[in-house]
């Protein structure tokens, strides 16, 4: 079976990192970028079954990524997250059939709504991949910890 794929989007990279790490703690294949372009190139190389969008990104905002993504052919579950006031975003969010997650949140939070919406695309729970080799393995932490150093300079 194949590990389920997230694509989390957040300038502020400390959080996406953070965000991804959760995922990928918990059998998640993650590709975490920082900007709204970045979404739509590593969507293009591989899309993923949910992308986990912050609404205030720099160049394309998540609410315009997020219905960008959801006419794609590739159904996707979608969580817009941001510390804006949720009652100002949370309709337009759920207008366009995406979760709404208010920042901070917490790590069951996270997990709860991104396996909420797996549920609601046919499948309960992560899968985990046969073998360490195929791809959509999960990466070892002390590979995305030198990823994350050789980034940040």
């Amino acid at each position: 079976m194949d590990t389920r794929r997230v694509l989390v989007a957040d300038d502020n990279v400390s959080l996406a990192d953070t965000v991804g790490e959760i995922l990928n703690d918990h059998g998640f294949d993650v590709t975490v970028v920082t900007s709204g372009t970045d979404v739509l190139l590593a969507w293009r190389k591989r899309p993923a079954d949910v992308a986990v969008l912050d609404v205030d990104l720099p160049d394309i905002g998540g609410l315009r990524l997020a219905r960008r993504l959801a006419s794609r052919r590739h159904r996707c579950g979608l969580v817009l997250m941001s510390a804006r006031d949720p009652e100002d975003l949370r309709p337009r969010v759920e207008a366009l059939g995406a979760q709404f997650l208010p920042k901070p949140f917490s790590p069951e939070h996270l997990l709860g709504t991104v396996e909420t919406l797996l549920r609601h695309l046919g499948d309960a729970a992560p899968r985990q991949s046969d073998s360490p080799l195929l791809l959509g393995a999960r990466v070892p932490k002390a590979l995305l910890d030198r990823l994350r150093r050789r980034r940040r300079r």
